[in-house]
């Protein structure tokens, strides 16, 4: 689990988050969503460290990361795998390559042992006969599940998935919601996605947290975002939903 309590952040003087306090639950995936500028992403950084908050703390299970040593840090960051937007893949590295790029930096396990669990990994995912090629050479859905093999090739406790559908088109941003959500679950991992799409926040939301203008509005899951009495998370399902079915019906 990880909670976050009166969390504040601010540049320049300009406040991005105020006052947030969620928890985020092991075997669930816990949704950031809000719409661009909401201070969804500057909340993830936070939580994975990129940013240092001006006050509040952030609590991996009892220990503060505010009160954590390097070393502790350090311990840390090998138990926390992160999906880019982008998947981030190294070009000049192959698949096998980059999913054991975790273990080449965190571990001294043998080049055998290596090479087996990237492989049992890329299973997971569905990934297999694709060992020796390079990123360009695959779809953009197959780069992401390469993404996250690479992600959770270390078993982390905790994965942060960064708008994981975006460039996707919706049948593979489809199955890449059922992937992260079925993994999540396998490994009992504290999941946590920072999306604005809402077939993703439908698809598998089970805890959702909706940011406004860096407030926490609103808490609940898929099942209850529908029935919400909250104005801006209304008017951002609402747009979310036009603008679906102006694309819809525009092919």
């Amino acid at each position: 689990m990880i909670k976050v309590e009166h969390l504040y952040k601010s540049f320049d003087g300009a406040p991005v988050l105020k006052d947030i306090s969620v928890e985020y639950e092991a075997g669930k995936c816990n949704m950031i969503i809000g719409a661009s500028g909401s201070g969804k992403t500057v909340l993830l950084k936070n939580l994975i460290g990129l940013l240092e908050p001006d006050s509040g703390e952030i609590c991996y299970g009892d220990r503060k990361l505010s009160k954590m040593s390097y070393k502790e840090k350090k311990e840390l960051r090998q138990n926390i795998g992160i999906l880019f937007q982008g998947s981030a893949l190294f070009d000049f590295a192959t698949v096998l390559e980059n999913v054991m790029f975790p273990m080449e930096f965190f571990t001294d396990w043998s080049a055998a042992y290596k090479k087996e669990r990237a492989r049992y990994y890329l299973e997971k995912v569905h990934v297999t006969g694709s060992d020796n090629k390079y990123p360009n050479e695959l779809s953009g859905g197959m780069q992401k599940r390469v993404g996250i093999a690479r992600a959770i090739a270390l078993n982390p406790s905790y994965l942060f998935c960064d708008e994981p559908n975006s460039g996707l088109d919706p049948y593979t941003s489809i199955l890449i919601d059922r992937l992260i959500s079925d993994l999540t679950k396998e490994f009992n991992m504290t999941t946590v996605v920072n999306t604005h799409d809402m077939n993703s926040i439908l698809e598998i939301g089970d805890k959702i947290g909706f940011i406004s203008k860096g407030s926490m509005l609103w808490q609940g899951d898929r099942h209850t975002i529908l029935e919400t009495d909250c104005t801006e998370l209304r008017d951002f399902v609402c747009a979310n939903t036009l603008a679906r079915n102006i694309i819809e019906g525009h092919r």
